[in-house]
């Protein structure tokens, strides 16, 4: 029998297979994606996807945008401004944490990310690489908020890419971002939310008031007409 020598990964290696366990799919992307617009406190989030989200997936939110410091290592692995110790996990506030999604993401893809605070004269696009260094970047028209444009995904990892070569798993895809909006668009009441496939909007939410005003805006009056309501207490011993 041979025995193989053992040889460590090499870093790309390392980088690919673990970004690969974090963004699995288009929907995870856009999940991702979402987490980062409502962590900067967005208001509208519109979503836009090119076949399926295989060429092309568009996230543009009215957020506080990026600051300048923060540009170099926004997309680096491990690196947030969420967290600063391990005691801050037991009171997160935010839904990211880990300082992986970007860095997967340009692990996996081509990105763009696009950006404006309210401090910035005006908006500037970055290009960025697959470790997530910024590569080049260039003034935009774009108002307050960041742009995540993200190319080609799945572009270094064919058999992923197979796995949504058919008809039916890019629309299975498809429907579970849709899916995905609507439970946002369910728990956050005053977010406005668009989801255009092919320059088409196949999905929409407007800004509304309460919870049961967002219900209805997207489960309809036929769905709203058949729901009981209730209400439910709970009170959490002291930590």
């Amino acid at each position: 029998m041979n025995l193989s020598t053992m040889k460590q990964l090499p870093g790309e290696t390392i980088r690919l297979l673990s970004s690969s366990q974090v963004i699995t799919s288009v929907v995870s992307v856009v999940k991702e994606l979402i987490e980062n617009s409502l962590d900067a406190s967005a208001t509208g989030i519109d979503i836009k996807l090119e076949n399926y989200g295989f060429s092309k997936i568009e996230v543009r939110d009215n957020g506080s945008g990026i600051k300048v410091d923060d540009v170099p290592v926004m997309a680096i692995k491990h690196y947030t401004s969420k967290i600063s110790s391990s005691e801050d996990l037991e009171r997160l506030t935010t839904y990211g944490f880990r300082g992986e999604a970007l860095g997967s993401i340009c692990s996996i893809s081509e990105v763009l990310v696009t950006t404006k605070t309210a401090a910035d004269d005006f908006s500037i696009q970055y290009a960025l690489d697959s470790n997530g260094h910024v590569t080049s970047k260039k003034p935009s028209h774009l108002g307050q908020g960041t742009t995540v444009t993200v190319l080609n995904l799945f572009k270094n990892l064919p058999v992923r890419k197979q796995f949504y070569s058919t008809s039916r798993k890019c629309k299975e895809e498809l429907k579970k971002v849709q899916d995905l909006l609507t439970a946002y668009g369910i728990i956050k009441p005053d977010l406005r939310i668009t989801l255009t496939h092919n320059k088409a909007v196949i999905w929409q939410k407007t800004r509304v008031s309460d919870h049961k005003m967002a219900c209805m805006s997207v489960l309809g009056t036929a769905v709203m007409s058949s729901m009981v309501p209730f209400q439910h207490c709970c009170e959490y011993p002291e930590l």
